[in-house]
């Protein structure tokens, strides 16, 4: 009896070292360690000086979360869902280290902003062929607006910033000085695309969904985004067509669709990353993914984007942008501002 149960326990032990070997040898197990290394790498080389340590740590922090997360749930369509959305993160990797590369060899990493459209479109690409979903019309919308979004958006920027390195890159590159052709990998491009990963998550839900998709959310879904679409880019024509008017420079736009709030550009961002989510409701679980276009909003209105550009025009152009903000909201179209002063001059 003893001989037996020692056999019985020897078995156990033995079959359950077998699985903890199969786990440590598995792929995703080798994923979450190689960014452990990489979060151990990035701590390591984090100056003192360096400013939002704390936002640093978030980015350090999200993979591994969603790491844990899929670990600890039994096989199911989500712990499935969540594996190839953190798969989606090689594709934004590789995207984000060509533009380190490229913005290198050029002293200019600005050209983040050039890359940042297109990281989304090289994780939906990924999850997509990771899903074994056929295409069908509700993928195709999906990957037809995210193509029309990433490209516009893409040559934009390249016109923008091909030329010479933009603040606050320039001003990076001054400031951590000989330690910057490695910082620049956290500072710029791995933050960043981390920052974005995290956007995309509404995309591995709506990618695998099951079919048959609701025909009602892709119609809702796509109306939030062309909204978005249209004021986003009227926003920029409109920008556009102020700033090649000589008369102008110096100015300050309050007309149009920037007489609504003070960045209408972002809000369309937002809108339609909104739009996104939207279809990423198809899925059971798309709703766990609400936190992406939450996070977008938050990090176009008043964590990143706008806050530095306010900071710039408040410095450019202090009392037209007093006055422009006193009366204009920055994100939101409501509540709005009592008017405290009236300008007729236009942003550069």
């Amino acid at each position: 009896m003893k001989l037996a149960l020692a056999n019985l326990v020897c078995k156990s032990f033995y079959a359950s070292d077998r699985r903890n070997a199969d786990l440590r040898l598995d792929g995703w197990t080798f994923a979450a360690l190689a960014w452990i290394c990489l979060v151990a790498v990035w701590l390591f080389l984090m100056p003192k000086k360096t400013r939002g340590k704390a936002w640093h740590y978030v980015m350090m922090a999200a993979p591994l979360a969603a790491f844990g997360a899929a670990f600890a749930m039994p096989p199911s369509l989500i712990r499935e869902t969540l594996f190839i959305w953190i798969a989606s993160g090689g594709g934004v990797l590789v995207v984000v280290a060509l533009g380190w590369m490229a913005g290198t060899l050029k002293h200019n990493h600005g050209l983040m902003d050039v890359v940042y459209p297109l990281a989304p479109l090289a994780a939906a690409g990924m999850i997509f062929a990771l899903s074994g979903q056929p295409l069908d019309l509700f993928s195709g919308v999906f990957l037809l607006s995210l193509g029309v979004w990433s490209i516009r958006l893409a040559i934009q920027t390249w016109g923008h910033n091909i030329h010479a390195e933009r603040q606050p890159y320039a001003h990076w590159r001054k400031s951590f000085s000989s330690t910057w052709l490695w910082w620049s990998v956290f500072q710029v491009h791995l933050l960043q695309g981390v920052t974005v990963w995290l956007w995309c998550a509404p995309f591995a839900f709506l990618l695998t969904a099951p079919t048959p998709r609701p025909t009602l959310l892709l119609a809702l879904g796509a109306a939030v985004w062309i909204s978005g679409f249209l004021l986003q880019s009227t926003a920029d024509r409109q920008l556009s067509t102020f700033k090649r008017a000589p008369a102008n420079r110096g100015g300050l736009l309050d007309t149009g669709a920037w007489a609504i709030v003070r960045h209408p550009n972002y809000l369309g961002e937002s809108v339609m990353w909104a739009g996104w989510f939207v279809l990423a409701l198809a899925h059971p679980w798309g709703w766990v993914t609400a936190f992406a276009p939450l996070y977008t909003g938050w990090f176009m209105g008043y964590g990143s984007a706008a806050p530095f550009k306010e900071q710039h025009m408040a410095r450019s152009r202090p009392e037209a942008w007093a006055a422009y903000s006193a009366r204009t909201p920055r994100l939101l179209p409501w509540p709005r501002p009592k008017a405290k002063a009236r300008t007729k001059e236009a942003e550069v």
